[in-house]
């Protein structure tokens, strides 16, 4: 079988919704072609559906050596690259105790590789709550919702911090408030 016959059947496998063996259509279609970038873009994006990350992005590095000056390679790879430092930073948020400043590390990094990721923008915001830093919690927030208006969680989370913020001023200012009327 030659690269586009196989292509055309990863094609109909999305099209039949089996992701996994449209990965094994387009691995197929490398092979026949293995010169082709075009197919290794084409199965970074089969990859990447299918959670396949690790996979998707050796994929789209491969398309992106093949064809350094396609920015619709260079892109893609971008994003997929944020996606794992998003996945890393959901992990290190998950550790017990959370593990904050990794997580922002990571997440900072993602948003650097793909700006318009208002997921990854929510999660910067959670990592900053978890770290106290409400002001940071809240501009990452404000951003998640303005890429993303669809982030239900990052409006609800946004009101919890503003609430979290006012109280902690209250407390610092009322201490000093009764200091000075003693």
């Amino acid at each position: 079988m030659n690269g586009e016959s196989c292509l055309q059947h990863a094609y109909e496998s999305i099209l039949q919704g089996d992701f996994e063996a449209a990965a094994d259509w387009f691995e197929r279609a490398i092979e026949a072609e293995p010169d082709n970038a075009s197919y290794y873009y084409k199965g970074s994006i089969s990859l990447a559906r299918n959670g396949r990350l690790a996979q998707a992005v050796a994929y789209a590095s491969r398309a992106v050596q093949m064809s350094p000056e396609d920015p619709v390679y260079s892109f893609h790879l971008r994003t997929l690259r944020a996606k794992v430092r998003m996945r890393d930073a959901e992990s290190l948020l998950s550790q017990t105790p959370p593990n904050t400043a990794q997580a922002i590390e990571a997440l900072r990094e993602a948003v650097k590789l793909d700006p318009l990721a208002g997921e990854a923008q929510l999660l910067l915001g959670i990592a900053y709550h978890f770290g106290g830093d409400y002001e940071q919690s809240l501009a990452a927030l404000v951003s998640a919702q303005q890429l993303n208006p669809q982030l239900e969680e990052a409006g609800r989370l946004l009101q919890q911090v503003r609430t979290e913020r006012r109280r902690q001023w209250k407390q610092c200012y009322s201490t000093t408030t009764r200091r000075r009327n003693r």
